[in-house]
């Protein structure tokens, strides 16, 4: 069997940034490196690759401005095989946060999505579930209050099973609202 190019692609940006460990390379060098144009094809590779690395227990950090001064407003990232990013620890520390805080973000983001268009529903005349949508938006208003609390109080204060009971909840009404929508 023959691999696709998408395959070829991927094999070629691993072997180059593994033999490129360490070091800030950005999409240009990664380019130049494997021979292919920086673009779509060149992006896709490398968001398999960082994949790939996950699973091999390794890690492709995320593209950051580079902090080397002849490089600046360049975005570059670095592979680090496992066991062996000691020397850059504090760069991977700051990476993961950085990560952490990201995913946090676009989590509250949702929630807040889903608090107004559950509010809205709601309040909706012509909604099949003002009910459903009013306890949902309840749901969701008291688990950003929590969330929003927790740097306040600390997380010896936070019960656990308080977010088993917003999920259930929030489960139950996806049911009914699943079995009013088809019957």
């Amino acid at each position: 069997m023959d691999w696709t190019q998408a395959e070829n692609d991927v094999a070629e940006v691993m072997i180059w940034l593994r033999g490129n460990h360490g070091r800030e390379v950005s999409y240009a060098d990664i380019a130049a490196g494997v021979g292919i144009k920086d673009g779509p094809r060149l992006r896709r590779a490398v968001k398999v690759a960082r994949v790939v690395a996950a699973n091999r227990g390794d890690r492709l950090e995320k593209f950051l401005p580079s902090q080397n001064p002849a490089r600046r407003r360049v975005f570059v990232t670095r592979y680090m095989r496992q066991g062996l990013g000691d020397e850059f620890r504090a760069r991977d520390a700051v990476s993961a946060a950085r990560d952490a805080v990201s995913a946090a973000r676009t989590a509250m983001t949702a929630m807040k999505d889903m608090h107004r268009a559950t509010t809205f529903e709601a309040g909706n005349d012509k909604s099949i579930a003002r009910t459903e949508f009013g306890t949902m938006a309840m749901a969701v208003d008291e688990c950003i209050t929590k969330v929003s609390g927790i740097d306040k109080v600390g997380p010896q204060v936070v019960k656990k099973e308080n977010t088993g009971l917003l999920a259930q909840m929030i489960a139950e009404m996806e049911a009914r609202l699943t079995e009013s929508a088809g019957g």
